[in-house]
């Protein structure tokens, strides 16, 4: 079919449209994706978006040609559209003639085995980039010039991989679940939450391994890899599946009987050693895309501004980096220059040279500190009482530079603390993220305690109660849960609530 079409087509297209996306292997986690808008300004300054729609389960890219412009009457085009290797040999193309009129579509089925494409990427994804090609022509006339029309797409990536080792594996029993957290990587994302348990069937017990989501602000799509290792690393068993991701429903989906268990124990692979079991987790889950704009139009009568203007109208900034201005460096600047300041910052015997300014411009309640005629304006020196000079400095590091330092729990806490009483609420979510990620057995009553004293923490405040949900039997037991439940029984209320409705069961104190 591709030759013949080929064939077909060796006049040069009146119009041609290049599609580069970056970050190709996200779509097979990817739904949809649209191209930007692109103008075919000889063939009646028609204007035209491309849009791919991803059939994963039946190996098919579903490519939409969609006409957007109002120019009244139909206009018939012959059109070939094809995906395109990195050395622009068409892997998969098809070809189509058919009336448009205004806001009209076609939509072209592409045969693509998914993972030919994206798992052998040396072969056909020139650094992770899929091309995808669409050639024009309306019929019945000859133009005197051509054009070409370059776009690119950046897509987000949210791909998590983790090693997970079920230690003490043989004596696990049935019931008992193991719990794991795989974070986002992107923001907007949601957490993982992964529960390895046996199960038993027929007279055989089973490896089932569970996965929910705690956060999801909308649908998305997410590509489950599990695989089993041995002592080396290699890989002895695994299993993929393509699922869905609901905003209000906590399951994704199950690896059921993943593997029997008497094959791990008492077989004579190299899978268990030292009684660790080892799993490669790999997620691929669906983002939006970065950017999307227009590169290049070949006419060179085109307006040097309609690029421009298609590129503004299409650019959905998600995880977009901004670049560094000026007045941000010379800020990071002034973190290192002692000379010039006009305020210090004292907590216990640690003195901070700062600059008012700064402070400021940063902290509203900076600014309530030296806008009003109290002390702190007028004086050179101002103590904070609030917390110790360890976290007076990593807050300071962060107005200047807008950076976070490496945290412990401990560390965490106070700067969240920090966060909360000088009305930084993008540090108070950044500290989150550590504390979630750092939550175990011995700190989650501590961090529960945090998030419920402190506004902007609901987010925290979720992850600790479900974190103590699938812990329950050690969290209910330990002092610091009784001392938590005679001190703020209100934050424990809800958590203990949803406990007893699922009938854990766990010593009486």
């Amino acid at each position: 079919m591709a030759a013949k079409a080929r064939n077909d087509f060796q006049r040069k297209a009146h119009f041609t449209f290049i599609w580069t996306i970056e970050n190709g292997t996200s779509i097979l986690a990817s739904e949809y994706v649209e191209s930007p808008s692109f103008i075919a300004q000889t063939i009646e300054k028609t204007k035209w978006k491309l849009m791919m729609h991803n059939l994963f389960n039946e190996s098919l890219l579903c490519i939409f040609i969609h006409r957007e412009d109002d120019v009244p009457g139909n206009i018939e085009i012959e059109f070939e559209l094809s995906v395109q290797s990195a050395d622009g040999t068409p892997i998969a193309m098809k070809t189509c003639k058919r009336q448009f009129a205004g806001s009209d579509n076609c939509s072209l089925p592409l045969e693509l085995e998914n993972y030919d494409v994206f798992f052998q990427r040396t072969e056909f994804l020139s650094n992770d980039s899929f091309i995808i090609c669409c050639q024009m022509w309306k019929t019945g006339i000859e133009v005197s010039e051509v054009d070409t029309c370059f776009a690119r797409t950046r897509l987000g990536v949210d791909r998590r991989s983790c090693i997970w080792a079920i230690r003490h594996f043989s004596t696990l029993v049935l019931g008992e679940k193991i719990i794991h957290f795989v974070n986002p990587t992107l923001k907007r994302s949601p957490q993982l939450i992964l529960s390895f348990s046996l199960s038993e069937r027929n007279g055989k017990t089973y490896v089932n391994i569970q996965i929910d989501q705690d956060s999801a602000t909308r649908f998305r799509r997410i590509l489950c890899k599990l695989c089993l290792l041995d002592n080396v690393g290699r890989v002895v068993h695994s299993e993929e599946s393509l699922q869905y991701i609901y905003e209000h429903l906590y399951d994704v989906y199950t690896f059921e009987e993943f593997i029997e268990k008497d094959k791990l124990v008492n077989g004579e692979s190299s899978v268990l050693e030292n009684d660790v079991l080892y799993l490669r987790c790999e997620f691929l889950i669906g983002a939006d895309p970065i950017w999307s704009r227009i590169e290049h139009y070949s006419l060179k009568d085109l307006k040097t501004n309609t690029t421009d203007m298609l590129e503004m109208d299409q650019i959905k900034p998600v995880e977009a980096s901004i670049t560094c201005c000026p007045f941000k460096k010379i800020v990071e600047d002034l973190y290192e220059d002692e000379s010039s300041n006009d305020v210090i910052l004292r907590a216990g015997a640690k003195s901070f040279p700062a600059h008012k300014k700064v402070l400021i411009n940063r902290s509203p309640k900076f600014k309530t500190m030296f806008d009003q005629d109290t002390e702190e304006k007028t004086g050179n020196i101002v103590d904070i009482p609030d917390f110790n000079a360890e976290t007076l400095g990593r807050l300071l590091f962060y107005i200047y530079k807008d950076t976070v330092q490496e945290l412990q729990c401990e560390s965490a806490m106070d700067l969240f603390r920090a966060a909360n009483i000088y009305e930084l609420p993008e540090l108070q979510k950044k500290c989150s993220f550590v504390l979630k990620s750092k939550l175990s057995v011995t700190n989650v009553c501590s961090i529960l305690s945090l998030a419920g004293m402190h506004d902007h923490s609901e987010d925290l405040k979720k992850a600790a109660e479900d974190f103590i949900f699938y812990h329950a039997n050690e969290v209910l037991n330990s002092d610091e849960w009784k001392r938590l439940e005679k001190e703020h029984f209100f934050l424990t209320l809800d958590v203990s609530s949803l406990i007893n409705m699922y009938d854990f069961e766990y010593d009486s104190p």
